[in-house]
């Protein structure tokens, strides 16, 4: 049947619903990080790793997000500068300690 203008979409997955493959990949990883020591040896890492905690953090946080009243709000995040690591926060045991 060929495409008709102005049909509505029929079929197919609902729109947010991931793949199959999405959602087994993401169970193996939930399971894989348990199996290394889940949030203790992440944080282990993250101390001996900062600036790839970092880079790995700063993208998980959104872009872009609704500010009051619909307004947009820009989230800009700024990697360490060199020499300045030391007044980045530091991650202990899952929590988050500010030098000050």
């Amino acid at each position: 049947m060929p495409f008709e203008k102005g049909k509505p979409k029929t079929g197919g997955r609902l729109p947010g619903v991931s793949n199959k493959l999405t959602g087994a990949f993401r169970d193996a990883v939930r399971l894989v990080y348990g199996n290394i020591g889940g949030h203790e040896a992440f944080s282990r890492w993250a101390q001996d790793n900062p600036t790839e905690f970092y880079r790995i953090a700063s993208r998980l946080i959104p872009g872009e997000m609704q500010g009051e009243e619909g307004k947009k709000l820009t989230v800009i995040v700024y990697g360490p500068q060199p020499g300045s690591v030391q007044d980045a926060p530091k991650v202990i045991a899952g929590t988050v300690e500010y030098d000050t």
